[in-house]
């Protein structure tokens, strides 16, 4: 691993899109793992709290120099736009003015730990869980331990029933199962988030656990 990502000539290309801007508790995911620098970050959603279409590339100073003599033709609709970046300023702003990622790494982070646990031990149909920061995710699966569905192909009724039930929850989100996401607001009390998770296992209890009791038990 380190051999491949450190031999000269070889550039590290990371995608913070999902974890950068403070969902891990560190401002990117990266710093979580000492020695590692990419050469080129992408990132996006946490930018502007996803108020606002914007993206970013970060590169190294030895990258960027290149494009001073080297220039290439190249633009994108949202690019740039002043709305856009003044609404990451402002969310930039109030980031470290509350200290949120010190409210994601010491009072958040153990809430979601601790839930994700107890959903895993709840419910039949969650095979596994793991949480870091505030991002979580779920592997749900049918009773012969199988991934309820493949990430490609049309859904199952199972599926259909569990997004449904998450929508009467109150629960909304991009749901790619056989993976459940947890990716809450960095902003959200540990009250909030409790009630989060609890819709989420009364959503579960009602659809892919119900497969389990339906399943003679060897």
């Amino acid at each position: 691993f380190c051999f491949f990502f450190f031999s000269p000539g070889v550039l590290l290309i990371l995608d913070e899109v999902m974890m950068g801007f403070g969902r891990t508790g560190k401002l990117w995911g990266f710093q979580h793992y000492p020695g590692v620098v990419p050469d080129i970050m992408t990132s996006a959603k946490g930018l502007s709290a996803s108020f606002l279409p914007l993206a970013m590339v970060g590169v190294s100073e030895e990258i960027r120099a290149k494009f001073d003599s080297e220039s290439v033709g190249w633009g994108a609709t949202f690019h740039a736009h002043p709305t856009s970046l003044a609404c990451a300023y402002a969310v930039l702003k109030h980031m470290l003015e509350t200290d949120l990622l010190g409210h994601v790494r010491g009072t958040l982070a153990p809430v979601l730990e601790e839930e994700v646990g107890r959903l895993v031990a709840e419910h039949p149909s969650v095979a596994r869980g793991r949480a870091h920061g505030l991002f979580g995710c779920l592997d749900i699966v049918d009773p012969k331990g199988r991934p309820i569905q493949r990430l490609e192909g049309p859904a199952p009724a199972s599926s259909v029933a569990l997004k449904q039930a998450l929508r009467e929850e109150g629960v909304f989100g991009l749901l790619r199962l056989p993976l459940l996401h947890l990716a809450p607001p960095l902003n959200i009390s540990p009250c909030e988030l409790r009630d989060a998770t609890q819709r989420v296992s009364r959503a579960l209890k009602r659809t892919t656990d119900r497969a389990f009791e339906e399943t003679p038990q060897p």
